[in-house]
């Protein structure tokens, strides 16, 4: 039973882990993100002093969807605080495969701020975000953990994002796609709460992108010394299904779905 209750927290137990990152380019991750940076223009995504880029702590993928193209996400963090309360932005280019020359790109700012919850991994997600007829998403995954063993807490948000020729603009709030947190006395007993949400495209809207449709299931585990033996149960919890629809700039996300 100890070591369900491990396997249960420990995405939640990585917040002082480095930055992970999803790479499946044709080359290190940092060659391609000094070439995409070197030939980007002058005045696209500027140094800014205090700030650093850590390409190792990115994600880079070509698009499955267009392989022509390959999408880049940098993080960019203030320089000179504490690990756990620091400023970070991200940086989200699309290259062109070939050459790795930008051709949109896109600062957001916040967008990994950490205080007691800390940025620790990046991901891109490439799946069939189709929102019409001739636009096609892309995702950008940021996972997030707290450093209180007592009180372990994990979460990864998904923002979106649309390519269109010289532009790239996010299209979503984050949204929260997995999420668990509790409480326990380190050894046995605890109570915990994992949820799990599934994005998918509804049907084609006239006039406009389709709505999303947010599927939520989850679990709710309870752990308890019985004997000198941790016994465990586990009760999923009601499925709840949400509809986020643009409204002509991005998809607003209800508090219930945001990010803590």
């Amino acid at each position: 039973m100890r070591a369900a209750l491990l396997n249960l927290l420990l995405p939640a137990l990585c917040a002082l882990a480095p930055l992970a990152h999803a790479q499946a380019c044709a080359g290190p991750i940092a060659a391609l993100a000094e070439r995409a940076y070197a030939q980007r223009p002058g005045t696209a995504l500027p140094d800014r002093a205090g700030w650093v880029r850590e390409p190792l702590e990115g994600a880079c993928r070509v698009w499955p969807a267009r392989p022509e193209l390959t999408l880049l996400a940098i993080p960019v963090w203030r320089q000179g605080a504490e690990p756990d309360l620091r400023d970070g932005d991200l940086e989200v280019m699309v290259l062109d495969t070939a050459s790795a020359r930008p051709q949109a790109w896109l600062r957001v700012p916040h967008a990994l701020d950490s205080d007691a919850i800390r940025a620790t991994g990046l991901q891109l997600d490439t799946a069939a975000y189709q929102l019409d007829a001739a636009t096609r998403a892309f995702g950008v995954r940021v996972d997030r953990s707290g450093s209180s063993m007592p009180n372990p807490f994990g979460e990864t948000s998904l923002r979106l994002f649309v390519y269109q020729p010289g532009a790239l603009r996010a299209v979503s709030a984050p949204l929260v796609v997995e999420r668990m947190n509790g409480e326990w006395d380190t050894r046995c007993a605890g109570d915990f709460v994992q949820i799990e949400r599934s994005v998918a495209i509804g049907p084609a809207r006239a006039g406009g992108y389709a709505d999303l449709v947010v599927r939520q299931r989850g679990t709710q585990r309870s752990s308890r010394d019985v004997d000198g033996q941790c016994e465990e149960t586990t009760t999923p919890t009601a499925t709840v299904r949400y509809v986020l629809r643009h409204d002509g700039r991005r998809y607003p996300v209800p508090a219930a779905l945001a990010p803590l």
